[in-house]
Order: structure tokens, then C-alpha cells, then sequence
């Protein structure tokens, strides 16, 4: 028997059938949510029936959205559930950095001439950015930590996604239309992306080392295939990707951690 997944707080509300609170606390953007498959729905099919998972955020959440548009839902979860969650799950971080308005600042207006990827970055990028995303991390696990000051808080760093340009029905504006903007070299795209998600482990690193409690980066890039046929768009995996990225990483870290 699989783990439940409840959508927000209103379709746990709604299942008046269902006993006990959340084992499991995720907030995150659509690697989370996204409606054809996605981490949720594979920890949940991968877990045993005692398992409830409820899920914050939306398709397209920011981790800086955390504290603004996503706060009163996250506040009131911690509120009503996170002293007895076994677990805090974060997928945060991708949103803060694709698509134009949140891309193109990172990169040089012109890259056309680059033989590297340091080449392409503006002055102070992308760890600027990145330090935005690693503070948006902190606070949500310091409210957390408010209500829960043993159970782990979890988080990953994505894959090494592909700038196709392919999108849900359609084209997509996430990687590709952005580095066209900035004529990054096609040969550099996969590695400078790579790079920034390198980073974003880096900073989550960082976070494990603090005062903050139990942090579990895990560094998911590089548990599946570097092939773009793993890929359903630029930004999200196939469903079978999508399982074997939790067997491969998310499993073995809940287990280590006691919760399988």
C-alpha cells in the first residue's frame, strides 16, 4: 500500500476519512506538482500506506515566494502539523532562475565570444542570486524549527537539464530563450546551467553547517542519464526519470534518515 498525497491544506481538510497528521511536509515548486508526475507522487507510490504527504506551494513557486505569496499556507501548516512531522521536504531554487526576468541577470548581455562559462556570468552571479534562494531556504527551515527541532529538512538540487526550448504544450521561454538572448555559446548551455545547479548544492551544503538542525542536501544531479531524451521539457523529467530519481536518491536519504 502506497502514501497518500493530499494537495494543500484544504484536501487534507476535506478527507474527513483520513486519521492522523502529515508524516511528511513538502513545499515546493512543480517538481512537486507538475500534473503528468513528479517527486511527490513517486515518494508517495515508494512509501507505505502510513505515509501522508502534504504538499505546499504550486506549479511555477520561487523559493523567495516562500515568505511572501506562499506564507500564510506554509505558516499555518507548521502551525497545525509540524511538531509531529517526521520530515520537512524543499524543492526550491529552479524558478528563482529560469526564464528572462529571472535568467537574463545572470548572464552578460553578450556571451557570444565565451570560451568558458565564468565568461558568461554577470559581475556577482549567479551566487547573488543564489544567495537570495539560500536565505529563503534558512527562514523557512528557521519557522519550522519554531515547532520541530529534530526531524530532518530534506532538499535536492534538480538535474542537469537540457536548454531545448520545449515546454509543456509547447515552446517554453525557461533556459533556451533566455541564453539565445544573451548568445551564450550552444556548446556551454548544458555546462553553465549544470554549474549554476552545482551551486545551489553548494548552498544548501552551507545550510547543513549552520545552526540550523538536521539538513539533508541531496546532490541529485547526476543520478540519472546526462541524455536529453530523460527529459520531458527543459525543465521537468520524464515519469520513469521521475522514479528513478526517487529510488535512486530520494529513498536512500529518507531511509538513512529513519523515516522508511
Amino acid at each position: 500500500m502506497s502514501g497518500k498525497v493530499f494537495w494543500g491544506i484544504n484536501s487534507l481538510l476535506s478527507s474527513p476519512d483520513v486519521e492522523g497528521n502529515p508524516t511528511l511536509i513538502l513545499i515546493g515548486d512543480s517538481w512537486f506538482w507538475y500534473p503528468f508526475n513528479n517527486l511527490a507522487s513517486e515518494l508517495a507510490a515508494q512509501l507505505d500506506g502510513e505515509h501522508k504527504l502534504l504538499v505546499l506551494g504550486n506549479n511555477g513557486a520561487e523559493a523567495q515566494e516562500w515568505s511572501t505569496k506562499y506564507r500564510k499556507q506554509i505558516d499555518l501548516a507548521f502551525k497545525w502539523y509540524a511538531s509531529t512531522a517526521q520530515g520537512l521536504l524543499l524543492s526550491g531554487g529552479g524558478n528563482d532562475l529560469a526564464g528572462p526576468d529571472d535568467f537574463d541577470p545572470i548572464v552578460e548581455d553578450n556571451c557570444r565570444d565565451a570560451t568558458d562559462i565564468c565568461q558568461c556570468y554577470s559581475p556577482g552571479q549567479p551566487d547573488g542570486i543564489l544567495l537570495k534562494v539560500q536565505t529563503s531556504y534558512r527562514e523557512v527551515i528557521c519557522k519550522f524549527r519554531k515547532y520541530n527541532t529534530t526531524a530532518p529538512v530534506i532538499c535536492h538540487n534538480y538535474e542537469k537539464a537540457w536548454p531545448t526550448g520545449k515546454g509543456l504544450f509547447g515552446p517554453a521561454n525557461w533556459l533556451k530563450t533566455p541564453m539565445d538572448n544573451a548568445h551564450v555559446p550552444k556548446a556551454l548551455r548544458h555546462e553553465l546551467f549544470a554549474d549554476i545547479l552545482d551551486r545551489l548544492n553548494t548552498c544548501q551544503q552551507q545550510l547543513a553547517n549552520t545552526d540550523l538542525g538536521k539538513v539533508v542536501p541531496i546532490r541529485t544531479t547526476g543520478t540519472l542519464p546526462d541524455k536529453a531524451d530523460v527529459w520531458a521539457n527543459e525543465l521537468h523529467l520524464k515519469p520513469g526519470a521521475f522514479d528513478q530519481m526517487v529510488r535512486n536518491a530520494w529513498i536512500p536519504a529518507l531511509r538513512n534518515e529513519g523515516i522508511v
